[in-house]
């Protein structure tokens, strides 16, 4: 089953992509853990990455795309993959939709996590505060990605919904466990 996890910066598709990883034993392509390791390598890709982040801006897709393609070519099982943080915008979403189908499968579903932009401010602060995460120490930084995604990414979600990919909406401003709930119903 190939999964799409789609929410705000902090909206907590990290933690869900964790618990639907070890119930459906997916395969896990988070660009964001792959960008920060080529960060953290101080790659050529990582300081490209880096000169975005850096204020706020999204990678540019020909970069993610690259990445992305590879990891799904190189990873794929029959279980699936869920990609986190990808597609970010409709170019992303209909390249993804090129990759997976020229290899003969499909997107089977959209999750989409939503948290009022309130709560996804005081998450940044906490996880700037328990993780260090610079990215998530500036309000203005965390502001612009939130706008991006509203931006760039939520006519995504509407390209692959009305491309005939089954979508979830969840409020993902409650607990964990209940949101993971929602989420199990509606991979079954």
């Amino acid at each position: 089953m190939n999964i799409i996890i789609f929410g705000p910066p902090l909206a907590g598709k990290g933690t869900q992509s964790k618990k639907i990883i070890n119930d459906f034993g997916v395969t896990h392509l988070s660009t964001g853990d792959v960008l920060r390791q080529e960060k953290a390598q101080k790659s050529e890709l990582g300081i490209k990455a880096s000169e975005y982040s850096s204020k706020g801006l999204l990678a540019p897709d020909d970069l993610v795309a690259q990445i992305v393609e590879k990891f799904y070519l190189n990873n794929k099982s029959e279980k699936g993959i869920l990609f986190d943080g990808y597609p970010r915008n409709i170019e992303q979403a209909k390249h993804l939709i090129n990759v997976i189908k020229n290899d003969g499968s499909h997107i089977d579903r959209v999750i989409f996590l939503k948290v009022p932009k309130e709560e996804l401010l005081k998450r940044a602060i906490k996880r700037a505060e328990e993780e260090n995460r610079t990215d998530d120490k500036d309000r203005e930084i965390v502001m612009t990605r939130i706008n991006e995604f509203s931006n760039a990414t939520i006519p995504a979600i509407n390209f692959l919904k009305e491309s005939g990919v089954e979508t979830i909406e969840i409020n993902g401003n409650q607990s964990i466990e209940n949101i993971f709930e929602t989420i199990k119903e509606g991979l079954q």
